[in-house]
This record gives structure tokens, sequence and C-alpha cells, in this order.
């Protein structure tokens, strides 16, 4: 996975559009990505903070979902948002498969920190009183998201529209477990919105070239450095 390492104290807010970044991939395939991402404009305004931004998968011309930049924010009570930009618009008979995952996905990211997290043994080596082992947390995490799928493929399947760049754009929506995931189209592109329902139809979304994720610190929009002002 190719990513976006921020600077030291470099977040989102008032100072979102200057923000420096450094980009250790590889140049080449980033611009391959052409066109638009999406991001969540201002994110203080939302209460979020830009926690990391990757470009993820692998160049696929048969599958436009394998490809996708992501935006992941945190908010400061600790909720999950992501702005994901597909490489293309979906078919439309895939676009359900497509929404239903990225709500299950951010459904069960916290299961996923619970497995990966280190289990503690009993201080006699068994598992009376202790700990559960950890064949046990994983049968617990395989029922949890078991559990979770079955609830979001039963969640009903909404349209309607979802601003982006301040325009409404047609939408495919699942809500599950108040968790919430959009797709929708913009430009040339297609954004999968993931978060909590309620944040997520609050935030602004926004569109920005991908150019301006190659023209250096304090350039996120490419637009030029306004030249000093002259004596008059």
């Amino acid at each position: 996975m190719d990513e976006l390492e921020q600077q030291p104290g470099a977040t989102g807010g008032a100072g979102h559009d200057a923000r420096p970044r450094a980009w250790n991939g590889d140049d080449a395939r980033l611009a391959q990505f052409s066109g638009v991402l999406g991001e969540v404009h201002d994110p203080l305004t939302w209460g979020l903070d830009l926690e990391d931004e990757a470009l993820t998968g692998h160049s696929d011309s048969e599958d436009p979902t394998c490809e996708r930049f992501v935006r992941a924010y945190r908010s400061f009570t600790g909720e999950a948002l992501e702005v994901e930009t597909l490489r293309t618009r979906v078919p439309d008979d895939d676009v359900e498969d497509v929404v239903r995952a990225a709500c299950s996905g951010a459904l069960a990211a916290p299961l996923h920190a619970d497995i990966a997290a280190p289990v503690e043994p009993d201080g006699d080596g068994g598992h009376d009183g202790g700990s559960p082992d950890f064949a046990d947390s994983f049968q617990d995490y395989r029922s949890a998201m078991r559990a979770l799928v079955a609830e979001v493929d039963k969640a009903p399947l909404r349209t309607g529209t979802f601003a982006v760049d301040g325009d409404d754009a047609e939408c495919v929506r699942v809500t599950a477990r108040d968790t919430t995931a959009v797709y929708v189209a913009a430009v040339d592109r297609a954004l999968v919105v993931t978060g909590p329902a309620d944040l997520v139809d609050r935030v602004e979304v926004v569109t920005r070239h991908v150019d301006a994720l190659l023209s250096g610190p304090g350039r996120s929009d490419g637009a030029e450095d306004a030249p000093p002002p002259t004596d008059t």
C-alpha cells in the first residue's frame, strides 16, 4: 500500500487547504489515477481530524473497485468517517455490493481491532478465570461478523441525493446500526462515504484534482501563489 504521510501537526480545519503533504509512493501510479479525489471540506467544522490518506489496491481494468484513494477521518469522540474515491464509476449492477460491503467494513473495523489485540494468558497458564484464549476470541469474532453482515444484507437499499461540491448528485445508500454507507457518482469518479449516519448527512464533501496532491506542500487546490502586492 502506498501511503501519504502527514507532517507533524498537520491536520484539517482552517489550515486544511495548506496542509503539507509528503507523497512517499509512486508518483507515476498516482498520476495515472487522474481526475479528482474526494475529501471532507474543512474537517474541523465537523469535529474531524484527517487521520490517514492512502492509495490502496492495484489497477485492474476489469474491476473499478480494486484501486481506490481513501481519506480516513476521526472525530474528537473517536468515530470514524471515510471518503473513498474509486478509479471509475461502478456498473449499476454492482453498486449494491459496493455500498453494502462498505457498510459492513465500517461496522467490522472495531471487531478487527479486538481480534488483533494480544490475548493475555492467566497466571497459571490455563484459561479458567483468566482472559479468553485466541480460539474463543476468534469464534466470538466470527459470530459477530456473521451477525453484522446478515444485518447489513437485510437493511433496505435507498436511493436519493448526496451533495458533492455543493451540487446534489444521485446516490445509493444503506444504513445499519446507525452507520451509513453512500455511493455517489461525481464528475468522472465514484465516491463512497461511510461513517455515523448523522455525520455522513452533515459533512460537506468536495473534490479536488489529483494534481493538487502532486504539486507539493501548500498547494492543495493546484493554484499558483498570489503575487505580492505592488507599491502604489
